[in-house]
C-alpha cells in the first residue's frame, strides 16, 4: 500500500512536495537538545496520525581528534539512556541510534539512507542559522528536509 504525505518546503517554495513510499515512512530526527527533540517528536506524531510512520532518532556525538572514536569523552551508556528516555515517552515506533563522529554533519549524513526524510528542529529566528544552512546542504545530497521552528 502506498502512503502519501504532503509537506511544504518553506525554504525554496510554497508548493507541496508529495512523497510516495510503499510500506512505512521513515522519518529521521536528529537529536539537538532534549527540549527541541521532544517538541519535534510531539509535532511530527500529531501531524502523522493515521499514517504508517516510524521514527529514527539519531544522536551524533562529536569526539575530539585527540581521542580515539571508540573511546569518547563521555560514557556511551549515559547517552544511550537519555535517548531511551525520549523513546519511552514517544507513542509512535521509534529507534534511537547513537553515532560517534569527528564532524556532526558528516556523521549524521552517513546514517541516512538514500532519499531520506529528515525533520530538523530549529530554534526560531529571522537570521539564516547554522542549522538552516545545514538543512540546505543535506537537501543538496538528495534528501527531503523539513524543519520545524521552535522558541
Amino acid at each position: 500500500m502506498e502512503r502519501e504525505l504532503a509537506t511544504t518546503n518553506r525554504q525554496t517554495s510554497s508548493r507541496p512536495v508529495i512523497l510516495t513510499r510503499s510500506g512505512p515512512l521513515d522519518i529521521v530526527i536528529p537529536y539537538k537538545t532534549h527540549k527541541l527533540t521532544q517538541a519535534a517528536l510531539e509535532c511530527a506524531i500529531s501531524l502523522g496520525q493515521g499514517l504508517d510512520i516510524r521514527f529514527r532518532l539519531i544522536h551524533v556525538h562529536v569526539v575530539p581528534y585527540a581521542l580515539p572514536l571508540d573511546r569518547p569523552d563521555v560514557c556511551p551508556d549515559h547517552l544511550k539512556d537519555s535517548l531511551r528516555r525520549i523513546a519511552k515517552k514517544c507513542t509512535a515506533p521509534i529507534s534511537p541510534e547513537l553515532v560517534f563522529a569527528r564532524d556532526w554533519e558528516t556523521g549524521f549524513r552517513r546514517t541516512l539512507r538514500p532519499h531520506s526524510v529528515v525533520l530538523i528542529p530549529i530554534r526560531k529566528g529571522w537570521w539564516r542559522s547554522h542549522d538552516k544552512r545545514m538543512a540546505e546542504r543535506i537537501r543538496r545530497h538528495g534528501h527531503q528536509v523539513i524543519w520545524m521552528e521552535y522558541e
